[in-house]
């Protein structure tokens, strides 16, 4: 007799899902993909025709950068220097909005993308796994936009009036060639827009270090052992990713997201230990089915 039925009725180790074949994931991945773009398209929508409530808020951090050198005797302008350079502000400036509005959307899409590698009991974290990635990119931005954008901005305006002031100083009481040569901070929309978008990108996506580890955890691919023993060795990559990804000789940047990556990736450790933990119980023998 034939060993099919027999075979049948055994479980495949991950979970209670069949492997997918590779052209199966392929198209998975599409439709997960394509049903992200969908929900960006559609937040993008109302982000844009509230394009000015997002302008007024990205360009506070310039205005107040704006003021403190205005008080120090240099005035600061925002302007654009091609026809179509506001428009494409305020059109990218309602893209990446709606990247942060469709979130729940997108990890939703990841996680489902994702699970078919888990076991059963691990495939109900979705809601918390979704709450979690979420709530991690939108901190991410919110903790650059509160505590490193205002202090960069400062820095890289008041650079400005040092050198000012100092020339100022040696023109003397010239009134016309002060005029001629005074330094003037114009800063384009399209620099400060891009810049102060890549950043709240860049935070959110940074801030997603503890889920992505506790996922590889989750999929055996990381231990918690592994992780404390590269410690050192990260603490140096993130203070080398926080000069790459924060422009300039912005310190306070630098030390922001170095210093943010290693608190994060060390909980990070110990969210991958209880992750173990919970997964040696569930395959020891002794545990119920």
């Amino acid at each position: 007799m034939s060993d099919a039925p027999a075979e049948s009725t055994l479980s495949p180790p991950l979970g209670d899902e069949r492997r997918m074949p590779f052209l199966e994931h392929l198209a998975e991945l599409r439709d997960r993909i394509r049903n992200a773009v969908i929900a960006i398209f559609l937040a993008a929508i109302g982000c844009y025709l509230t394009r000015g409530v997002l302008f007024q808020l990205l360009a506070r951090p310039l205005l107040k950068a704006f003021r403190i050198a205005k008080e120090k005797g240099v005035a600061g302008q925002l302007i654009f220097t091609s026809p179509v350079e506001a428009f494409l502000v305020l059109l990218k400036t309602a893209i990446v909005s709606a990247i942060f509005v469709a979130s729940p959307v997108i990890f939703y899409q990841l996680w489902a993308f994702i699970s078919p590698g888990l076991y059963s009991h691990e495939k109900r974290w979705a809601l918390p796994f979704v709450f979690f990635a979420v709530g991690l990119f939108v901190g991410g931005g919110l903790f650059c936009y509160y505590f490193v954008l205002p202090p960069g901005y400062e820095f890289f305006l008041t650079a400005a009036t040092d050198a000012s002031v100092q020339l100022m100083k040696d023109i003397g009481t010239d009134i016309q060639i002060q005029d001629a040569v005074q330094i003037r901070p114009l800063i384009s929309m399209e620099e400060y827009f891009g810049l102060t978008l890549m950043l709240l990108l860049v935070f959110g996506v940074v801030f997603e270090l503890p889920l992505i580890l506790s996922v590889l955890a989750m999929l055996g691919i990381v231990s918690a052992k592994a992780l404390w023993k590269f410690n050192r060795y990260a603490i140096l990559i993130f203070a080398i990713a926080g000069a790459v990804l924060t422009p300039g000789d912005l310190v306070i940047g630098q030390l922001a997201m170095a210093g943010s990556l290693t608190v994060l990736y060390n909980l990070s450790i110990v969210i991958a230990w209880l992750v173990e933990r919970k997964r040696t119980t569930a395959e020891s023998p002794e545990s119920p089915k």
